[in-house]
């Protein structure tokens, strides 16, 4: 009989530290935001060190060669959370760009070995538990800090200035560590062979294109990211100029997709391993479609927090399913490769997204965004479901 999660004390230390973690991150970013501009009040620094912290993902697929070939993932977990407490503490003493941007650069390299090692770790932490549940736990607490971080490191650097913010993350990173040292982790099936690096890495793509259900949820997971993000930057547009509630309501709105991420995570969790996660996913999709088109097409403030708050709940649960899925249905040597692939990405959709949706808002106007938008998003459902109809598994929905 499996363990109750909340019973589970090695998943209550991991999630505990993630919790502090994810809460510091989101405290930081808002601090070497305000860093930036006081050093040289330039948006292109912003958007640049912001890049520098984002470029170590496209190396993912390597890193997960690593993540897989390890005897003892919890050391490589525990030595990236010291380091990314040493780095931001450096923050505190950085006084030029060139520094910043290094720090960054690192911060996101320690990003890019943590993310897939210890999501590639969960099975063997929750063992015989609920996975799904576990899943949404995490991605809950990850929307909540997402919610409140970002205000809390708001009211941080307004009382206590910058260095405070990094001092505090910092010890999030140092809690964090404490507690992953204290969660023991199987090793993974194969770990620590000594084998070719580069035939690891063709190895490990070679299963995913083998392994449809995983591979049409990595692919979808990318364009969902590009199709999704183009609203970002219509986001302040639709808010203040189209439907003209001012810099609280484009507040309200951005505030609402992340509570709606909470309520899909929740969702999630009281299901468990009762939910079908294939459909679940796919409903997901289509759902989050239907509810950007009607936030680009609210004649009303309240209808477009309405539409957007369930555009949120929707990504939550995607982002659950799809965890939980590969999680599952990847093969224990293989999932730290896999989930490499899926944040690499998840960040080239992403960046595509931002520089795309800036082009297209100023082309066709912020309601014409959310509508493209939604009929991508329809597109990259449609996508996935054919992937996984070739397979000739449609049984498994």
């Amino acid at each position: 009989m499996s363990e109750p999660l909340f019973k589970n004390g090695r998943f209550m230390r991991l999630w505990a530290g993630q919790g502090v973690s994810f809460v510091g991150d989101a405290i930081t970013m808002v601090a070497l935001v305000v860093l930036v501009v006081d050093l040289t009040g330039s948006a292109v620094d912003v958007g640049g060190v912001l890049l520098a912290r984002l470029l170590p993902t496209f190396a993912g697929p390597l890193v997960g060669v690593v993540a897989d070939r390890l005897h003892d993932r919890r050391r490589l977990l525990v030595v990236v959370d010291l380091a990314r407490a040493g780095l931001v503490s450096g923050m505190i003493f950085a006084s030029s760009m060139p520094l910043l941007y290094a720090l960054a650069f690192l911060l996101g390299l320690c990003q890019t070995l943590f993310n897939p090692t210890i999501r590639a770790s969960f099975p063997g932490v929750v063992g015989g538990g609920d996975l799904t549940r576990a899943n949404a736990v995490i991605s809950g607490t990850f929307s909540c800090a997402l919610a409140a971080g970002p205000a809390l490191g708001g009211v941080i650097v307004a009382a206590a200035g910058v260095d405070a913010a990094f001092a505090l993350d910092a010890a999030t990173y140092l809690v964090s560590a404490a507690l992953l040292t204290s969660v023991p982790m199987p090793r993974p099936p194969g770990g620590g062979e000594e084998a070719n690096f580069l035939w690891e890495l063709t190895a490990g793509l070679g299963y995913l294109r083998r392994a449809r259900v995983p591979l049409a949820v990595v692919v979808g997971a990318g364009f969902l990211m590009l199709a999704e993000n183009t609203t970002v930057p219509a986001e302040v547009f639709l808010a203040k100029q189209t439907l003209g509630v001012g810099d609280a309501g484009y507040g309200m709105l951005v505030a609402t997709w992340g509570a709606g991420m909470v309520v899909g995570s929740g969702l999630m969790a009281a299901l468990g391993d009762r939910a079908r996660l294939l459909v679940w996913y796919l409903a997901s999709v289509f759902a989050a479609a239907a509810a950007l088109a009607a936030t680009g097409l609210a004649p009303f403030f309240w209808a477009a927090l309405c539409a957007f708050t369930l555009a949120g709940v929707c990504n939550g649960v995607d982002n659950v399913s799809t965890d939980a899925l590969l999680q599952k249905r990847v093969s224990g040597p293989f999932l730290g490769r896999v989930y490499s692939v899926l944040f690499t990405a998840r960040t080239a959709g992403e960046s595509l997204a931002l520089l795309s949706g800036g082009l297209l808002v100023e082309a066709t106007g912020p309601r014409a965004t959310y509508v493209f938008s939604a009929a991508a998003v329809a597109a990259v459902g449609l996508f996935v479901l054919s992937l996984l109809a070739s397979s000739g598994r449609q049984a498994a929905l």
